[in-house]
Order: C-alpha cells, then structure tokens, then sequence
C-alpha cells in the first residue's frame, strides 16, 4: 500500500501539443498552489471551510461524501481512502484514490461513481472537507473514484472577480491521471479485479443539458463533440426564459448547474457544489473548458434519476433539469469552477414566432442566452445559441425533417462600440431540397457574428427578434437560361458569347422555372458595358449572394471581414442591405488596361433564385459615337 509521502510526479497529456499544454497546466498548477492571495478578492469569504491536510490521510481511513441523486436533497455515501499520488493531477495538486463503499442502496442507485458526481464534498469524520469527487475509471470498476484536495481547491475562493471580457479558447489539457503501478494493485485488490484493467483515472464528463432541438440534436452533439469537451449531451427540460432567482443559497452536496442559456434552447453543465464561503462557492473539482475567467448562470440542479452504465465501461450520468438562478459562475480553473451567489447575470432574449400555414401551426418560443457568455470556446455565442433556438422552433411548428420554403425577417439590437444603441434589420428566404429548417439558420448566426467580432470595438447585445414562416412548398424559381442582345447582335438569343463594345447597352432576358412546377416566367435586365472595357468579359446570372462574413462557425470563433465596411455604421449597413437570396442578379466581369471592372444589377423577386447561367463577352473596338447611339430600342 502506497504511502502519502511517496513522490511521483507523473501526468499523462493526451492530444496534440503535448509538452507545450504540459507546460501550461504545470504553470497554472504551480499559481493554484502557492500563490499568495490576492489583495483584490471578490466576494464576502470570511470563514472558508475547514479543510483535512492530504498529508494526513492515510490508507484505510473512511470518509463520508454527499451528492444529489433524485431530486434536490443530496444523500450520503461512504468513502474509503485508498492512497495518495503526490503532484498526480498536476505539480501541486496531489491525487487522492478512493473507493465508494456503500451504503447498499447508493451503490444500487447508481453503480458508483457516475458524471454529474463531479464536485461532491468528501469530509472526514471530524467534519474537515477532505475534497471532491471529480475522478472515474474507464472500463473499470465504478466504485474507484479520484478525489481533488480541498487544500487545492480552497484558493479558488481568493481570486479576483472575473471580468466579462471574452477568454481564450479551449485547450486540450490534462484531463487524466496515470497510476502507479504500486496504486494499481491497491485499487485491483481493493475492487476485486485484475490490475490490468486499472490504470488510468479520468476526469469525470459534466452531463450537458439541452433542451429542445428533438428534430435536431444530433447536429448539436457534433458541433460540441469537434470542441473535445468531456461532457456527455442528454435532453433535459426547458427552464423558463424567465428565470425565477432563487431564495435559498446553495449549500454543500446540492445540485449545481453552469449554465449558458435558459428557455426553450436551456444549455448546461451539471454538477455538484463542493463547499461555501460567504457568497461564494465551488464546484466540479475540475475544469468545465478550463477557459480561465469566464462568464455564465449560476443555478441549481434537480435530479430525476441516474442513469446506470451496466458495461462498466464509460460510467453512468446524472439526468437533471436546470432551476432556479443563483448567481454567476466566473472562474473555470484546474481545481474547479467558482460562482458568486447573488450577483445575477444579465440575460439577452431571443424571441421568435414561426408560422406553418400548412398546418396551421403557430410556434412563439423565448430563449434568454446568458449575456456576455464565455465558457472559452462558447464565447459570446449569442449567435449559435440564437441560431438553435430558431431552428428549434421551426422544427415545432414544421414537425419534419425535409424540404421546404422558409422566409425569415430578423431585428437585433444592442449597444456599439461607441455606446450608442444599434438596430440591424434584415429579412431573407430559403430553400431547401433536403433540410429546410437547418439550412435556414446560417444567415442569422453570421449576422450576429459579424458584429461580435467586428474590428471596431466591443458591443453589447440587447435582443434578437425573429418573425418567419415554413412551408414545405417549394419557394423557388430555377435559371433555366439567359437570352442577350446587344446593339451588334440584335434580336434575344440563346448566345454563349456576345459582342459588344465599350458604351454599348445589352439586353438580357432571364427565363426562370418554378421549383413547384407549371410554365416558366421572364425577367428582363439591361447592362451597361463600360468605356473602359477591352477584349473580354463576361456575364454571370445567379442567385443572390447573402453576406457572409462573420468568420465564426458553431462556437468556433473567428474575425470578422466586416464586409468591407470602415465604420461600424457601414457594418450595420452593409449586413442590413447585402444580396438575399431572392435577388436575381447579373454580374458583369470585364477587362481594362490596367486590371478589371465589376458591376452588378439586382432586381429583387419573390421565389428563392436557384441555378447559374454565364455569358461571355467579345468587346470590339470603340463605336465613333460611343456605342451612346446604338442601343436598340426597349424589349417589349
């Protein structure tokens, strides 16, 4: 049996960059533990939990651990101390082995240690707070856990107040815990199997609750599983958007949620609360995304049931819904998370009403996205939850997954950078042969990250108003071909390459197909050729093209192009006024002396436009009168 005072520094890195991930966790580790306090300390942490030495434990030493595992009132299980990895969880944070023991009708409820444990208090007998469950074994014997000293927890309380201000993205970081082989035997001998199948312990998954989204969840699932976050995704109730703060603060052992959003679209992780201190609290006893300062709900957690992993292999989960609002969850560190009881977060509504005239449905739905959020790769993610959310409510009112027409009017509001308010409005329309309601949704999210991440300051977000109708008729015209003319090719024709010279006016007439059927209908449209123009060109007939330039794709930030605006006006302007799908427009390509010359007519219609037709430009020398007095009459 191990001794506490047997050193191995050993900590296994799992993915890309290795040693330089190593060096990061070492450095954080090293400012956990030793670091003195400092002086600008948040909070009213005036009597921190009495914690129980880890160079006092020893081998054999029982314990008593507290968790939620139906409804709000935790119950007690009991612990046995197995031995101690001295700096196993990082240079400074030692690794405490251990074994859940019974009573029988725990251990019958859930099979042992299981994800949504993570962050519950283990004390000693005398009542000191040995640390949190936070460790489980993969394919082994779930009644194994790893435990995260309170010693090291405990400093989470000191830290400064977490600014609103977006941290970085997540990092691969160390989430697993190599065994001696002298700990191994402890832990086989101590579950009753073979040391081969005892190695490696690992952060335990935080369950993410999400509501919502039944038609399409899975696309959440791998938007989040491309993030490698450990956390396992399960349907949960919807809190309402409204949320209710609660009355009493959270105390040891209680349900603990960390959450993104309320309302129809509710996101969060689930866990435990570790200890209290004043107004302020712990939990998890490992990181969420490990982002740092980070900014999101505090609320509590009722558990409906565990659900049980019979295999042995990945570990059972809690299954939870999110309730009342506590406070705000601002710090996400190696040792835990923290959140301040009290200070509430501020909350941006996103409203959206959805009509299906085919069925005469109607869908008003209300999601409150945490403002300001950041969980380091959520960051500010007003844009992919608002996106969810709109996607959750046409697949309400649309009850399918298929084809179909969708045409969406958005209003956002906020504050810019210069603190005076904005209002972005925009409107557009889809189609869709596959999935209506997904294809949908990108426009909105984009437009919302583009002014997230413009380049001419911070902005604030006030609300997000959506108003749209689903149908599963098809929406659309299709460019079946382009008829041209010009003042040296006269008479509408079906030309692959029309000559023209600079000055000269040419005629264009679009002939469209209905998606839905029947005959087809003619637009016509008149061009320009410049002066300038020489030898080549051409004429490009296609649907509108809505302006992407967010640079963010399902909580993977980027930056903004902001689309060629100079001022954060011109961005509001640029997104309000861009291309829509609707549009049929014509681009014409041609070359000058020096470089080329692009110009564009839109002319705007009802259907979504649908296919692509081009026209090639053979520019002769200039006309004696400019081409001015040769432009043909009108088309009838």
């Amino acid at each position: 049996m191990l001794a506490p005072s047997t050193k191995v520094r050993r900590v296994r890195v799992r993915g890309r960059r290795a040693f330089r991930v190593s060096f990061l966790v070492t450095a954080l580790a090293a400012t956990v533990a030793f670091v003195a306090p400092p002086s600008t300390a948040v909070g009213t942490c005036n009597s921190p939990p009495q914690v129980f030495p880890v160079a006092n434990l020893t081998p054999g030493m029982t314990a008593t651990g507290q968790t939620v595992i139906q409804g709000s009132t935790p119950t007690s299980f009991d612990v046995e101390i197995l031995g101690v990895l001295q700096d196993g969880i990082a240079p400074g944070i030692d690794f405490i082995l251990a074994q859940i023991t019974g009573p029988p009708s725990f251990l019958q409820a859930t099979g042992g240690i299981v994800a949504g444990m993570s962050g519950s208090p283990v004390k000693a007998s005398d009542g000191r707070l040995i640390g949190s469950t936070s460790y489980g074994f993969f394919a082994a014997d779930q009644t194994l856990m790893g435990i995260t000293p309170a010693e090291s927890m405990a400093p989470l309380f000191d830290y400064p107040r977490a600014s609103t201000a977006a941290g970085p993205k997540a990092v691969r970081l160390a989430r697993s815990v190599q065994l001696t082989p002298s700990l191994q035997r402890v832990a086989a001998r101590a579950a009753g199997i073979s040391v081969a199948n005892v190695g490696v312990a690992r952060q335990l998954r935080v369950p993410l609750a999400v509501s919502g989204l039944q038609s399409h969840f899975g696309r959440l699932k791998q938007a989040i599983t491309r993030l490698h976050l450990p956390v396992v995704l399960y349907r949960a109730a919807a809190t309402p958007a409204g949320v209710t703060p609660a009355t009493m603060p959270l105390a040891p052992g209680d349900g603990f949620s960390a959450a993104l959003s309320y309302g129809d679209l509710t996101l969060a992780g689930i866990g435990t609360t570790t200890a209290v201190c004043g107004n302020l609290a712990l939990a998890f006893g490992h990181p969420f995304a490990f982002a740092g300062r980070i900014h999101l709900g505090m609320s509590g957690a009722d558990v409906l049931t565990v659900i049980k992993d019979p295999s042995q292999i990945f570990g059972g989960y809690k299954l939870a819904n999110v309730t009342d609002l506590h406070g705000t969850v601002d710090q996400d560190r190696l040792a835990g998370i923290r959140g301040i009881e009290g200070d509430l977060p501020g909350l941006v509504p996103v409203v959206a009403t959805i009509v299906n005239p085919d069925l005469d449905k109607v869908r008003t739905g209300t999601t409150s996205v945490v403002s300001d959020v950041n969980l380091g790769p959520f960051s500010d993610d007003l844009g992919t939850i608002g996106a969810f959310h709109l996607l959750n409510d046409e697949d309400v009112v649309f009850d399918r997954i298929g084809d179909g027409s969708v045409s969406l009017q958005w209003v956002v509001k906020g504050t810019g950078p210069s603190g005076a308010p904005f209002t972005l409005r925009r409107d557009d329309k889809y189609f869709s042969e596959y999935d209506a309601s997904f294809e949908s949704i990108f426009e909105l999210l984009d437009n919302i990250e583009a002014i997230k991440n413009n380049s001419f300051g911070r902005v604030t977000f006030h609300s997000v108003k959506i108003v749209g109708q689903i149908t599963q008729e098809h929406i659309a015209d299709t460019i079946k071909k382009v008829l041209s003319s010009s003042p040296l090719q006269h008479g509408l024709k079906d030309r692959r390459t029309l000559r023209v010279r600079p000055g000269d006016v040419i005629h264009l007439r679009v002939v469209l197909k209905p998606e839905s059927g029947g005959g087809t209908r003619k637009v016509n449209l008149t061009m320009l050729v410049p002066n300038s123009a020489r030898r080549f060109g051409e004429v490009d007939v296609s649907g509108g093209q809505p302006p992407f330039c967010g640079g963010g794709f399902f909580f993977f930030g980027g930056s903004s192009s902001n689309c060629g605006a100079k001022s954060f006006a011109g961005l509001i302007g640029k997104l309000a006024n861009g291309e829509r799908n609707s549009d049929l427009v014509a681009h014409m390509f041609t070359q000058r002396k020096h470089g080329s010359i692009r110009q564009k007519t839109i002319s705007s219609q009802s259907p979504v436009i649908l296919g692509f037709d081009f026209i090639r430009l053979r520019i002769a020398g200039r006309s004696g009168k400019g081409g001015a007095g040769s432009i043909p009459p009108p088309i009838p």
